[in-house]
């Protein structure tokens, strides 16, 4: 582990959080599934869900980096 590669990590790290927190929430109503009870969901295809994905990717491979 170098000390750059470990800064990396920490900053997409950042970037991760900073993006996941920008994910909408939304409660919604069960189905037959869930027995009528309220659950959490994510919603999906949008802008903010998209970046969140792609900075996952980017924090996985500087973690890579640092094992």
């Amino acid at each position: 582990m170098t000390y750059e590669a470990l800064q990396t990590a920490i900053a997409e790290a950042e970037r991760f959080l900073r993006t996941a927190r920008q994910v909408k929430i939304r409660e919604v109503v069960g189905t037959h599934l869930m027995a009528g009870k309220k659950w959490k969901d994510v919603e999906n295809y949008t802008k903010e869900s998209a970046a969140c994905k792609r900075a996952s990717m980017d924090l996985t491979r500087a973690l890579v980096r640092i094992r």
